[in-house]
């Protein structure tokens, strides 16, 4: 996995046929524009999590650094 630190209006070439740009930065949040073909599906990663796996690039990640969260933010977990 590559990882970047990018500021607002930068940008990011996947290929040839792919663009994530920050548009937006206030905080921790960012807004991020993606243009790719149509054909290419695009799923934030909370959706994608509901219906399948976490990708093994993020679960590796977050196994060596753990995110910090809160009792508010893991109620209602099953793990």
């Amino acid at each position: 996995m590559l990882s970047l630190r990018i500021t607002s209006g930068d940008y990011i070439a996947i290929g040839d046929d792919i663009v994530v740009q920050v548009t937006q930065a206030q905080g921790s949040a960012f807004n991020v524009s993606i243009d790719a073909p149509r054909e290419v599906p695009i799923v934030r990663g909370a959706l994608h999590e509901r219906a399948a796996a976490r990708p093994d690039c993020i679960q590796r990640k977050w196994d060596a650094h753990p995110p910090k969260t809160t009792r508010a933010a893991c109620s209602g977990s099953t793990d």
